[in-house]
């Protein structure tokens, strides 16, 4: 199937885990492993899927078989994101929880149930 095919590309080409895609397009991990391994089911989010893999449904579906053609621009970021990103990158999982830890509740998001913790 084209779109588990090109889900699975893109996953691998933006360097991001099944588990990262399904939080940014909230939805659970186990839909995104499901669409990914040729599950038909996944159509009601494919929209916010592609917008998160920086393609379009029509790249996901096989309907253009360019992933930018009519995708929306990538976002340009300060010196300050990009710098923040790749120190996310460097980190292990555990660091990486801790920090996300701290953003959410300095961004003023409640903590979620796994984080009460501090994982």
């Amino acid at each position: 199937m084209i779109i588990s095919a090109r889900v699975r590309a893109r996953i691998a080409a933006l360097n991001i885990t099944q588990s990262e895609l399904a939080r940014r397009v909230g939805v659970t991990q186990g839909a995104i492993a499901k669409l990914a391994n040729n599950d038909p089911n996944g159509s009601s989010y494919l929209h916010k899927l592609a917008r998160e893999l920086g393609t379009t449904a029509e790249y996901l579906t096989g309907e253009t078989e360019d992933p930018q053609e009519g995708s929306p621009p990538v976002p340009q970021l300060s010196a300050d994101q990009r710098e923040l990103l790749e120190l996310y990158n460097a980190m292990d999982d555990a660091s990486r929880r801790s920090l996300m830890h701290v953003a959410r509740s300095m961004g003023g998001e409640p903590l979620r149930a796994s984080e009460s913790a501090f994982a």
